[in-house]
């Protein structure tokens, strides 16, 4: 543990977060379109689930999954709690994109239900 390696650019990793923070600020902008629609067909507002959405996608899989890459995946060979960090940071990372996808699809479901009729 004295000798704690970190790697603060893991290139494809990244590219990966990156992605993730663009891909949470078009969720964002989705959210304004979402709620102005629901506006027009004078539906309840639901455009606040995808704002939480970007939110839970920034907090609970960029940062853990970029903490996993820079430090503990970097140190898997030094200690078997490494691999405990890692297999913990990587099942938040991953649960909590389920559960942004799971709240941007509600409000898109709800939307297309409402319109389709």
């Amino acid at each position: 543990m004295n000798n704690l390696v970190i790697d603060w650019f893991p290139i494809p990793p990244l590219i990966l977060e990156i992605g993730f923070i663009l891909l949470a600020v078009a969720l964002f902008r989705f959210a304004r379109v979402l709620g102005e629609l629901l506006e027009i067909v004078q539906k309840p507002p639901l455009e606040a689930l995808v704002v939480v959405a970007a939110v839970v996608l920034i907090l609970t899989f960029v940062i853990p999954h970029y903490i996993a890459s820079a430090v503990f995946y970097p140190n898997r060979d030094a200690s078997t709690t490494m691999w405990d960090y890692l297999n913990l940071f990587r099942t938040i990372s991953f649960v909590g994109m389920l559960v942004a996808a799971v709240l941007v699809a509600i409000p898109s479901a709800m939307y297309l239900w409402w319109t389709s009729r």
